[in-house]
């Protein structure tokens, strides 16, 4: 139906953010498969003719979801599977030096265990590297228009921001929240600590 009503929040975030000045590519998963196939296919990026330098990777996943899933067409992908789908972006990503940065835009994200099962699998691996951000939706059931009104705000913003300055990118997510919508939250990767910390804009 989202289809149909033309409420789908990939091709709407890809036209604003090619206005922005972004890159943007987007791909449409309508089963576990696919979205397997789409993962393993980005992580085969490289950044060997790019003279700007490797710029952060941001793999923004819109899709339906509840606290224990999220749904691609028939199909339902648990935040256990989704660690094993997102796998090749963390180990296989040897041909591009750029910062991994993964965006779960879905119902009930605010439930997900992912970064607690990447945290657990990086303690475990040296090899892997988990997201070094990963951006999600704080609402409940957010609607569509407030989604996309977000995710522009946050896209339009980020690019002021440094990663190495969360306090940049905390006040990127503050002036999300100014906007009314939907809130975001963060959960940024601790190397040190080897854990992720989280952060959502207070309430003003």
């Amino acid at each position: 139906m989202d289809l149909l009503r033309r409420q789908a929040e990939a091709p709407a975030l890809e036209k604003i953010c090619t206005l922005i000045g972004h890159e943007v590519t987007t791909f449409e998963v309508r089963s576990k498969a696919e979205f397997w196939t789409i993962c393993k296919f980005i992580s085969s990026i490289d950044d060997k003719d790019d003279v700007r330098g490797a710029r952060p990777v941001c793999v923004h996943v819109a899709t339906h979801g509840n606290a224990d899933e999220l749904g691609f067409g028939y199909d339902t992908v648990t935040w256990e599977e989704l660690l094993d789908a997102i796998e090749p972006l963390c180990s296989e990503m040897h041909n591009y030096k750029g910062e991994l940065i993964l965006v779960i835009s879905a119902c009930e994200a605010a439930n997900q265990t992912l970064t607690e099962r990447l945290a657990r699998r990086a303690r475990s691996d040296r090899k892997f590297k988990p997201p070094l951000y990963l951006f999600i939706t704080t609402g409940e059931t957010p609607s569509f228009a407030d989604t996309v009104v977000s995710w522009t705000v946050f896209y339009h913003q980020f690019p002021n921001s440094s990663l190495d300055d969360r306090k940049s990118i905390q006040e990127v997510l503050a002036r999300v929240r100014s906007a009314g919508a939907t809130t975001l939250t963060y959960y940024r990767w601790h190397k040190a600590e080897k854990r992720y910390r989280r952060h959502t804009p207070a309430m003003k």
